[in-house]
């Protein structure tokens, strides 16, 4: 009977499995090696239009403390300036329009024998794609007239700039408190 070769053929076959699969390994290396460096290259290349620079000295963010202050001090004159006459207002997304804001405003200091601000902070993102939105947090401090309730409110705005006015003002915070302080005003006057 012939010899057996079959001893010889299986670390052959072996070799030959090994050598495949390494070199399938290097041309998928080689593969994820090239999109990587592509995907690198595009992504320094590529201006992203989401990036912002942003700034808390500037004369955007210091306009939002600005027109915080004035309302606490009962001064709209500022607001009537810097607001354009057609700023869209999202009023915990109520819309209303520039004259409604201002008078609601105002009548806080009805409701409110004292404000006081805390926590103030604003700073100003000046996209790429030419967009400048000033976000702005802060707390604020009502004592009711007709309550005497002290309430801590936090509070957030956005603007959207044009031109050096607002032409679009984002309010958020919870107005419960209003709400409770003119229910009492209502009462006293039955």
């Amino acid at each position: 009977s012939p010899p057996s070769w079959g001893f010889l053929l299986t670390p052959f076959v072996g070799f030959v499995i090994l050598a495949i699969i390494n070199y399938n390994l290097f041309k998928m290396k080689k593969f994820y090696s090239t999109l990587l460096l592509s995907l690198l290259i595009f992504s320094c290349s590529n201006e992203q239009l989401g990036t912002a620079v942003v700034k808390d000295d500037d004369e955007y963010s210091l306009n939002a403390k600005e027109l915080l202050k004035s309302y606490v001090n009962n001064d709209f004159d500022l607001w009537d300036e810097l607001f354009s006459d057609d700023c869209e207002v999202r009023f915990n997304n109520i819309v209303l329009d520039k004259e409604n804001l201002i008078d609601g405003v105002k009548q806080d200091h009805t409701l409110f024998e004292s404000i006081k601000v805390s926590d103030d902070y604003s700073h100003t993102n000046y996209f790429k794609n030419g967009q400048i939105w000033t976000n702005h947090w802060f707390t604020l401090t009502y004592t009711g007239n007709h309550t005497k309730e002290t309430t801590i409110a936090r509070g957030h705005t956005d603007f959207k700039w044009e031109n050096g006015k607002a032409v679009i003002f984002q309010v958020y915070y919870d107005p419960t408190f209003q709400i409770k302080e003119s229910a009492a005003m209502s009462q006293m006057k039955e």
